[in-house]
């Protein structure tokens, strides 16, 4: 009963997350409908289910080590993995800035309650009336 309960609460979360990830991935996919490889998600995104095919019999018959998760950025799990792209090497990539302890602060803005200075808005020019 405790174990069903458990598993309830899961499915509940599991399905919320897989709602927000579907979610992402039909925005970003929306972003390409103008691409006709685009045009091939629609048969795949029917394909995702919203709910999740676990239950409780494969909780209760899933092996011990299944809990013991590796992290796919590991350096052991990246070993498996080594392909020719992996060795390349980056050359000198231009500095773009961004760092916000380098930029200066803009000027403050006019208080609402302070008045104008002369000679402020026009660059110190005049107004000339229209020629006739």
């Amino acid at each position: 009963m405790k174990l069903q309960q458990v598993n309830q609460l899961l499915n509940s979360e599991y399905q919320s997350r897989r709602r927000m990830l579907i979610k992402r991935l039909d925005v970003t996919i929306q972003s390409f409908g103008w691409s006709d490889r685009a045009k091939a998600y629609q048969p795949k995104r029917h394909s995702l289910r919203m709910s999740s095919s676990v239950d409780m019999g494969s909780v209760l018959a899933a092996r011990e080590d299944l809990c013991h998760i590796q992290k796919t950025s590991s350096g052991s799990s990246r070993e498996k993995t080594s392909c020719a792209v992996n060795k390349v090497l980056m050359g000198r990539v231009p500095d773009r800035g961004g760092r916000p302890s380098e930029i200066q602060a803009p000027p403050p803005e006019m208080p609402p309650w302070q008045k104008r200075q002369d000679g402020g808005g026009w660059g110190g020019a005049t107004r000339c009336a229209p020629v006739r």
